[in-house]
């Protein structure tokens, strides 16, 4: 006979902890729900300050709360891949690294499938519990 773990009751303490990790997930995202709100308004205000401080022509400001400076930061973007390549590979190979973030997939397809890792690639893991529930 094959039994699921819904059909087994769970004992009182694992009730608690359960209830107890349903209770701390809601607060957790209650608490994620104000700072999404936070960080809408703090963008918007440093977008507000920016654009006043540029205007003014002036590159900070001095307040009684401290020193407000422009600080224009540049982010890549791969516009020719071939090209950035090729460079790369002649003027920085360093910059031709492995991707963790890529490498997800094939790992754990493997250690899914009981495959053999690619050379050098290793793991660690993280425990989580995932939830389902009803509440919002």
């Amino acid at each position: 006979m094959i039994t699921h773990p819904e059909d087994e009751a769970p004992t009182a303490k694992i009730r608690d902890l359960a209830d107890a990790f349903y209770r701390w997930k809601n607060a957790r995202d209650d608490a994620k729900a104000v700072l999404d709100n936070i960080d809408r308004e703090y963008a918007e205000a440093e977008a507000a300050l920016f654009e006043a401080i540029e205007n003014a022509g002036l590159e900070s400001v001095r307040t009684p709360e401290g020193l407000f400076s422009l600080n224009d930061l540049a982010w890549p973007k791969i516009d020719d891949r071939d090209l950035l390549l090729a460079w790369a590979e002649a003027e920085h190979p360093d910059f031709l690294t492995l991707n963790l973030q890529r490498l997800q997939t094939p790992l754990r397809e493997a250690l899914r499938n009981g495959d053999v890792l690619p050379p050098g690639l290793g793991y660690s893991v993280t425990r989580k519990i995932r939830t389902t529930t009803t509440r919002r």
